[in-house]
């Protein structure tokens, strides 16, 4: 049995081309409670709404609802899979019907070990052009981890409660994704994977207390509710990591502060005071 190199991977590009969908950007202004206009630019996290890692025919994806790994991604001997972070530079709006092209390096594999056993870092660069010009670079972090062993029967907790929100921030704003809004989420950007929607699968196979809302649906909460309270600058960059998981129906605060000009320290805070999302804002006016 010939033993796979997981760095023959590093290095490795694939390029995609769509058409920048603006009613498909409008749905997700009226998922953030916008009205939403199709011919506006999209938000800057847009193209997550394009490209889906899970756009393959279904004999393609593995049991958790992901594309299955061993193509373009590395064949990681590690079934979960969790959206670490991101660190994206905005150069340039994108308007609908232009023509996106996005290549994909991968540009490390890292291997560690964790409190929970081995975990394998994958980081990717998107190069997003618009019309021929680069609008954005998304440097996109999956971690891979061991499966938990869950206990028998049901994972299933109720939410955790509510928690007063945390003091010393210069605005703040709450929110409670419930199944409706992930379900949404799930569709507006194709996303199969099944702890965002298939409650016996989350609780029973992966062990987690209830459906796991999804990362980037939490980063784009935040950053609207920045865009929201600061629309007269333009966001030139967004770098979150991802701290801890939060779940359907669990009310999330969004908070923030300038830390120096142009630059903001955001947060996405879990029930108990607890940091979801840690993120940096870059803006000019």
């Amino acid at each position: 049995m010939i033993e796979t190199n997981l760095q023959d991977w590093v290095g490795r590009t694939a390029t995609a081309t769509e058409v920048a969908d603006g009613q498909r950007a409008a749905r997700l202004a009226t998922l953030l409670g916008h009205d939403g206009d199709p011919a506006a630019p999209l938000f800057p996290l847009g193209h997550w709404l394009h490209f889906s890692e899970d756009d393959v025919p279904m004999s393609e994806l593995g049991a958790d609802g992901h594309a299955a790994l061993g193509g373009f991604m590395p064949p990681v001997p590690l079934p979960r899979r969790m959206w670490a972070g991101s660190d994206l530079a905005f150069h340039a709006p994108i308007l609908p019907g232009q023509t996106f092209e996005r290549t994909t390096t991968i540009e490390s594999i890292t291997e560690k070990t964790g409190s929970t056993g081995p975990l394998c870092f994958v980081k990717l660069r998107h190069e997003v052009s618009a019309d021929g010009v680069l609008a954005t670079t998304d440097r996109h972090t999956i971690v891979y981890r061991e499966a938990t062993s869950a206990p028998e029967g049901s994972a299933a907790k109720p939410p955790r409660e509510d928690s007063a929100v945390p003091e010393g921030w210069d605005w703040s704003r709450s929110v409670r994704p419930n199944e409706v809004l992930l379900f949404r989420y799930s569709a507006l950007t194709f996303n199969s994977h099944r702890i965002h929607y298939d409650h016996p699968y989350v609780t029973e196979v992966e062990g987690y207390p209830g459906l796991v809302t999804h990362g980037p649906l939490t980063a784009t909460l935040l950053l609207d509710a920045f865009m929201s309270t600061h629309a007269e600058v333009v966001v030139t960059g967004y770098r979150f990591t991802a701290k801890s998981p939060l779940f359907a129906n669990e009310q999330i605060h969004l908070v923030g502060r300038e830390t120096e000009p142009g630059v903001h320290e955001l947060q996405a805070v879990a029930p108990g005071g607890k940091t979801a999302i840690a993120a940096t804002v870059t803006t000019r006016n």
